[in-house]
């Protein structure tokens, strides 16, 4: 048995390397101790170009991409998996809290996604975009188990158990105040790419100017905090007109979306598998709702049987079968700016 370990990122900051070097120093140690032979991957050319690059290129285009979805497409289950099979492994174990469900309906024998045990940690939703065929060559372990589970097993083993505390951060971004801003900035300038400056702040029902926006890129559909304008009710960011640099604001009724389009579906059964009644979340957490889908070309069109609060653009829809087995998964597209749905 091998032990794989990747090096991804290297603009975390200073405290976030440290870190991550003692985790790879802890690594080293457990494998010694159960005599698993460990390799290290250099992959932080491969990540900051297939990862960390369109991520800021998608910010600058007035979207809030999710990284983790593409890394685990492009880099773990991709370059890193390569790298497994190079070195004669017929498979690939992972700590990701996610299942494989052999046992369904659907053509082909290769195991569909579905959810782990431990809804909390559960990381389904981010690996929608992983090929299916790649699927039948990995196991999930931690499938049935629950975090607290995991560690016990760990302790009990001898081996240095990780920090309870959780990270919910871009492990790509410095944890600072400003480090998404900084961060962006610099990238941009590295790029050649200019962020957008301050515009008007439009409120959707009045047609009205009501304020001034920092820069479209610093602010995201559903965003309730931050805006600073004084109004009869809670306003929140409804959409960006990027042509004209106007920012859409509106009340709460105007977040509650029946429709949204997929695009670039990454597909687990054929197409005319999909059933007539599917359900579908737009959002990490979102409960899932029941929604009927109409695929034409490269996208998927959703409307759902009741209302779910807005997505923002670049961000991952996935469509489910009523065991939670996931069919499909895709990239929520730009809406129109003022559509109201």
């Amino acid at each position: 048995m091998l032990a794989l370990h990747a090096r991804l990122s290297s603009c975390a900051g200073e405290e976030a390397m440290a870190k991550a070097r003692l985790r790879e120093e802890r690594l080293q140690d457990a494998c010694q101790k159960i005599g698993c032979e460990l390799h290290i991957l250099d992959l932080q050319d491969r990540f900051d170009s297939e990862v960390v690059q369109p991520f800021a290129k998608a910010y600058a285009k007035g979207m809030t991409p999710n990284p983790c979805v593409l890394c685990n497409r492009r880099i773990k289950f991709g370059a890193f998996f390569d790298y497994a099979q190079s070195l004669g492994a017929s498979g690939l174990v992972t700590g990701h809290y996610a299942s494989l469900v052999y046992n369904h309906p659907y053509k082909g024998s290769a195991p569909l996604l579905g959810t782990a045990k431990d809804v909390i940690k559960d990381q389904s939703y981010f690996l929608g975009q992983v090929p299916r065929s790649r699927l039948a060559q990995i196991a999930f372990p931690l499938a049935a188990l629950e975090k607290k589970d995991v560690r016990a097993i760990v302790a009990s083993a001898g081996l240095s158990v990780p920090e309870p505390k959780e990270s919910q951060d871009i492990c790509f971004i410095p944890h600072t105040p400003t480090g998404y801003r900084d961060f962006l900035l610099a990238r941009w300038k590295q790029q050649g790419e200019e962020a957008s400056g301050a515009g008007d702040i439009v409120e959707i029902d009045t047609g009205r100017i009501i304020g001034r926006h920092k820069g479209l890129w610093q602010y995201t559909e559903g965003q309730r905090q931050g805006l600073g304008i004084p109004w009869n009710e809670p306003l929140y960011v409804l959409g960006k007109n990027a042509e004209q640099n106007v920012l859409l604001v509106g009340g709460r009724k105007h977040t509650q979306k029946t429709t949204a389009v997929l695009h670039s579906p990454n597909f687990m059964i054929e197409p005319d598998e999909i059933p007539d009644t599917v359900l579908v979340r737009l959002r990490y957490r979102q409960k899932p709702v029941r929604a009927h889908i109409h695929i034409a070309g490269n996208a998927v069109h959703i409307s759902c049987e009741e209302a779910l609060f807005l997505s923002a653009p670049g961000q991952t829809g996935i469509v489910l079968d009523d065991q939670m087995r996931l069919l499909l998964a895709g990239t929520i597209a730009k809406q129109k700016a003022c559509s109201i749905n």
